[in-house]
């Protein structure tokens, strides 16, 4: 029977009715996939299913219209996004009435209105109408494929904004009913959405990077010049974490760790440039790697960005459009072992050195027998241990005011003197207002009274008596807990000759046999 695509079998179809496909023996002795290749009229049931011609079919001369442009079936990627996107524009403002589809649809191969009867067409334009007035619909793995590809390529919507506010509205609404839609498809397709459509920047970093902690430690170590001591030793923990991780020393002293190895590496890379011409940042990732990049990768769509558009994510990952082709350039995955040997024996040698400092019981051996880079890791801890003694001390205050009320009171007290006058205790104290100590606020007054402990200390260990927000005060006081911890035991070690204050599991405990002492010292 003649019907609209000549009788010709489609490759790809699959039948999906027992005995009607070839289950050919594998040479292991298993069965290959049931596929097989059907004509039109079994597909369709002949013309009238596909055109809806039959006698009591009731279709909308729009899609009617829709039926007779793909009359002629595209196997070509090119031509079948061609087609796509006329039929798209032609149906863009198209809604309808609540439908109720005669049959199951067909998982199709590809996505298009090609691929679909009249029953199926309706049943999709009525789906969509619901959709875009955010209705509960059912989830249909070929109606939300298709809708997709009309967003990415703006069918139907005023700005890409709109269009992206439709792709987020659906990721969340499908996730929550189906697993038909993956989330990595999902995220795929709206990071190659702001990317294909030049979107705000702030999108990119939320949508467009796949592995946040890799991306930000290839960052900071691009940028390691002027990228912060904490992003820099994560970023070094990636590549070295073992040397790290490992040692039974640098876990306790983490925050000594961070600043002196990061700032040694920094030091060194830059002695390494000079030297060189390349440090060790350069050599590391290697040359950016700039690869195809297929955009939609499971859907028609046709850009709309000149030739030789460029998107920058950041500045380690970034998309260009070539003569019709995409590439995405970032950093490569392989790493230069020898580089990592010695950033490894860099940390070795700054724990060596931090072990020194704190007259750690066991010292490490000098392998590497370099006076000239042990003198700068030395230097850069001894500079570190100052800035961290002056960020611990308390801030005297000088009340400049009343400054000048010393000449005066100091006249008054040499002519009284002169004068022979006994009652000293009327005499005036020049000096007694000039020099303030930063006045208890709230809590820290009670704190302030003690001989051992500072204001921040006391109140501490007063959060940790009453079990109250302790970790809240040390994200406030920017203090790490290990560090904290060993400051208070030092204080108290040489009267009570132990420790007052343990860490486990990363949570701070009291000495059970020591509170009453501790209180005590809180009075």
């Amino acid at each position: 029977m003649a019907g609209p695509y000549r009788d010709e079998p489609i490759p790809g179809r699959r039948s999906g009715r027992p005995g009607r496909s070839y289950d050919r023996a594998h040479p292991d002795g298993r069965k290959r996939p049931s596929w097989t290749f059907i004509s039109e009229e079994e597909l369709f049931g002949g013309q009238n299913r596909r055109t809806g011609n039959g006698p009591g079919s009731e279709v909308p001369d729009r899609i009617r219209d829709l039926l007779e442009m793909t009359r002629h079936y595209e196997l070509t990627e090119e031509k079948r996004t061609s087609d796509f996107l006329k039929q798209a524009a032609f149906m863009a403002d198209y809604e309808c009435g609540e439908y109720r589809m005669r049959s199951i649809p067909v998982h199709h191969l590809h996505t298009g209105y090609q691929e679909m009867n009249a029953d199926e067409l309706q049943g999709y334009f009525s789906w969509r109408t619901r959709l875009r007035r955010k209705e509960a619909v059912p989830v249909t793995r070929d109606f939300i494929r298709l809708y997709t590809a009309e967003q990415i390529n703006l069918i139907g919507v005023s700005s890409p904004q709109e269009a992206l506010d439709n792709l987020l509205w659906l990721k969340a609404y499908v996730q929550d009913r189906s697993g038909l839609l993956s989330d990595a498809l999902m995220k795929n397709v709206i990071r190659d959405f702001i990317i294909a459509h030049d979107l705000d920047h702030d999108l990119a970093l939320a949508y467009c990077i796949e592995d946040p902690a890799a991306e930000a430690a290839a960052l900071a170590l691009m940028q390691s010049d002027i990228a912060d001591d904490y992003s820099l030793y994560e970023a070094l923990r990636s590549l070295a974490g073992e040397r790290i991780d490992g040692s039974k020393f640098l876990p306790q002293v983490p925050e000594d760790a961070c600043h002196v190895i990061a700032r040694a590496f920094r030091a060194l890379n830059v002695r390494q440039k000079e030297l060189k011409g390349k440090g060790f940042t350069q050599q590391l990732p290697g040359s950016a790697v700039r690869v195809k990049h297929t955009m939609f990768a499971w859907l028609p769509f046709r850009s709309k960005q000149p030739d030789g558009y460029r998107y920058e994510v950041d500045p380690v990952r970034s998309y260009e459009y070539s003569q019709g082709i995409w590439y995405c350039s970032c950093c490569g995955s392989w790493k230069d072992q020898d580089v990592i040997r010695t950033i490894s024996d860099i940390i070795r040698e700054c724990e060596r050195l931090l072990r020194k400092t704190f007259h750690y019981k066991n010292a490490l051996p000098d392998r590497r027998k370099d006076p000239q880079t042990a003198k700068l890791i030395s230097d850069i801890i001894a500079q570190w241990m100052k800035e961290k003694e002056a960020r611990n001390r308390p801030q005297v205050r000088i009340d400049l005011t009343k400054l000048s009320g010393i000449r005066t009171a100091a006249d008054i007290t040499r002519e009284r003197l002169l004068e022979g006058t006994t009652e000293l205790d009327d005499l005036p104290m020049p000096y007694t207002d000039v020099f303030e100590a930063p006045a208890p606020q709230g809590n820290d007054a009670a704190a302030a009274s003690s001989c051992v402990f500072t204001p921040d200390e006391a109140q501490f260990l007063k959060l940790l008596l009453e079990q109250g927000p302790w970790e809240e005060y040390l994200a406030e006081k920017h203090r790490m807990l290990s560090v904290f911890a060993d400051e208070i035991n030092e204080k108290v070690y040489d009267e009570l000759g132990d420790v007052i204050l343990e860490i486990e599991d990363g949570k701070p405990v009291l000495v059970e046999d020591y509170l009453e002492d501790i209180k005590a010292m809180l009075m």
